[in-house]
């Protein structure tokens, strides 16, 4: 009797963690990024320059983050001719009929167009969501857009997209995660919404409402 009493209680015992590692689990999970606020570096994150003749630096920076210790940073110092630069992370796997969020928190040192795209990493080239946005200098702000997954894909890639203009951009708390759109918890509400569904949060009135 008393075997079988251990033997019970050993088995809810590794339920009861097998419960808690599944929560675990899925609570990192939601969202799907990888090193998604640089604290341990570059990798995964690539950078691709189409133009050969821009210049362009890239990697973390501890000089400059939004939250932590580090940031990404991309300085084109020397100009291209117009052309993309872009940062990458890739491949993830997903299946049709997920709608998915991507979005992630930018500064610059200038004010500066980008374009934050999510798309299948070989020809066809298939979108799920892509929007244009405008990077403000000074102050952190969050962009996002909506993503509808219409295809099974197992390599579905997140990038932001910029040209090859002098000036620095950084990124930090890139987020790519299964729902709508939605702040997270100790980083400010939204504070308004465009007609296309792309929303920037100030984190400098953030700061000041603090």
């Amino acid at each position: 009797m008393a075997k079988r009493r251990t033997a019970l209680a050993a088995a809810i015992a590794m339920l009861a963690c097998g419960s808690v590692i599944w929560s675990v689990m899925a609570q990192d999970g939601d969202n799907l990024v990888q090193n998604f606020d640089f604290e341990d570096g570059d990798a995964p994150w690539s950078v691709w320059v189409e133009d050969g003749g821009a210049g362009v630096d890239r990697g973390s920076d501890n000089g400059e983050a939004f939250s932590g210790k580090n940031s990404y940073m991309i300085d084109i110092f020397n100009a291209g001719g117009g052309q993309r630069v872009e940062l990458h992370q890739n491949p993830f796997l997903l299946e049709a009929g997920q709608q998915m969020t991507f979005a992630l928190w930018l500064k610059s040192d200038k004010v500066r167009p980008a374009r934050m795209i999510v798309n299948h990493r070989a020809a066809p080239w298939t979108s799920y969501g892509a929007g244009d946005i405008m990077i403000m200098d000074g102050d952190w702000e969050e962009h996002w857009i909506p993503v509808d997954v219409t295809a099974n894909d197992d390599i579905v890639g997140i990038y932001l997209e910029l040209r090859d203009t002098k000036g620095v951009v950084w990124v930090d708390r890139v987020r790519f995660y299964e729902g709508e759109y939605v702040p997270e918890e100790g980083f400010g509400e939204p504070q308004a919404v465009d007609a296309h569904a792309k929303l920037a949060v100030s984190w400098a009135s953030l700061r000041a409402a603090r």
